[in-house]
């Protein structure tokens, strides 16, 4: 590999004079030192109560897809720390409620997904029910009540509820101080041509492990590791000169190019078998693209996706660029989630807090696919992105697969797997008493960003 000069303040470009536009311009730098992070943050019990008080129960956060509820009545449950909310369709929209009957403090729904009975919820313990607008429809055996007891009529407690390109968020607060889109930032932006709608759940797979929330988020937030943990994506994947940018509200970015021979390699001319595979993969033949060296594959890659949004009717392929058709453009939304943005497919994942014990965390990963539309065609299974990085041939989308727990580590996918045994031992280690705070580097910025955006909302910091 040829020396590469780096320079922390301008970072890597991945795309020279505006090549994608002002969605892929580089953010301008933010300066946030050169301090270690205190590990106590990642198990300390004080640390996560200040987190619940000041995050939590005030920020919006991811709560499902607007498709796994496409009928007035159907609805789904959205777990957070010790407290569960259901997100519900109504004739007027979506809707969001503490899952909590206020008669006896019992849950109402129990299921991941479900349709209401007769537009209402019913608590399965005293039978009273609720409309969809969350008001109270009946008191069973009213009658046995002192008037002033429920002279109220309680209903369901609301929440903050609103969509973004078919994905839900939920904040506690009923009164949050920044809209859905001003949290969000410039993402909507820069993702305006992309339609989220049209994708299908090919995976949905969600496990507690023994990592705090943040020790898990933070691998997936910097691709410093990738060279150790994903070699199978070196031939194909940048893995040094990505791009790393950050914005307001906690919200960052890493853009990762693919589908050409990088800075990695001594030899860059060379066509390798991995490239190779992918283009046809997507219906290419490599024999129509000899005349490329390795480090303009990339133009086989975009001919060949465009060629098969055409093939299977997604026109939107007209408005991205060509890196927008071809890269992973990640997103990490404050304060608990990543969006791995393909043209053709999409991985969720979210990082939440255990209940009551911050040494552990609960983790959902959710891959998204546009469907095809042959027989013959695969769909690429963003949980894997290696040997086995395709799903089945001529997938329809047509049936929601159901959220799973892994019991083994081959379940979450090739690349998953090689993230998901590491997590914990990084929790391990940094509770040890020789370890005095993470030493980050540019690539892993957006570590620092977010922790920076936790301390301004408990008040650290200005």
């Amino acid at each position: 590999m040829g020396k590469i000069e780096f320079d922390y303040k301008q970072g890597f470009v991945a795309y020279p004079g505006g090549r994608s536009g002002p969605a892929g311009d580089k953010a301008p730098y933010v300066d946030l030192g050169t301090g270690r992070p205190d590990r106590t943050r990642y198990f300390s019990k004080e640390e996560a109560d200040l987190e619940w008080q000041h995050l939590w129960m005030k920020t919006w956060a991811f709560a499902g897809l607007l498709q796994d509820i496409p009928n007035v009545g159907d609805y789904l449950r959205y777990n957070l720390g010790k407290e569960s909310f259901v997100v519900v369709r109504t004739k007027t929209g979506v809707k969001a409620y503490y899952n909590v009957c206020p008669h006896r403090g019992n849950r109402l729904v129990h299921t991941d997904f479900g349709t209401t009975a007769n537009a209402c919820f019913t608590c399965d313990f005293h039978g009273w029910k609720y409309n969809l607008d969350g008001s109270n429809k009946e008191i069973r055996d009213e009658l046995i009540f002192r008037p002033e007891v429920i002279c109220d009529r309680p209903g369901l407690t609301q929440v903050s509820c609103d969509v973004w390109n078919s994905m839900i968020f939920v904040n506690p607060d009923p009164k949050p101080r920044l809209t859905l889109l001003e949290h969000l930032d410039v993402m909507p932006q820069h993702l305006e041509h992309y339609d989220f709608s049209r994708l299908r759940v090919l995976r949905d797979l969600e496990f507690c492990w023994d990592a705090n929330w943040k020790t898990a988020l933070d691998a997936f937030i910097e691709f410093y590791h990738a060279d150790d943990v994903h070699p199978e994506a070196i031939p194909v994947s940048e893995m040094l000169e990505c791009q790393y940018d950050l914005y307001k509200n906690g919200l960052s970015r890493m853009i990762i190019p693919i589908g050409y021979v990088t800075s990695r390699h001594d030899d860059r001319d060379t066509v390798n078998e991995s490239l190779k595979m992918f283009v046809s993969i997507y219906g290419g033949n490599p024999d129509d693209y000899k005349h490329l060296k390795g480090y303009e594959y990339k133009q086989a890659m975009t001919d060949t996706k465009r060629k098969w949004a055409k093939k299977h009717g997604y026109d939107f392929f007209d408005k991205l660029s060509d890196d927008q058709v071809v890269d992973d453009w990640n997103y990490s939304p404050f304060p608990n989630m990543t969006i791995n943005v393909f043209a053709d497919s999409v991985l969720l994942q979210i990082f939440r807090p255990h209940p009551t014990d911050p040494r552990k965390s609960y983790y959902n990963a959710i891959t998204l696919c546009l469907p095809v539309s042959d027989d013959t065609t695969q769909v690429l299974d963003l949980n894997s992105f290696g040997p086995e990085s395709f799903g089945p041939a001529g997938w329809k989308g047509e049936e929601r697969p159901a959220r799973f727990t892994p019991k083994e580590l081959s379940e979450f996918g090739y690349l998953l797997a090689q993230d998901v045994r590491r997590i914990p031992e990084v929790q391990k280690g940094l509770e040890s008493e020789c370890f005095k705070g993470a030493r980050l580097s540019e690539s892993e910025i957006r570590i620092r960003h977010y922790l920076a955006e936790i301390d301004r909302l408990i008040g650290r910091t200005p």
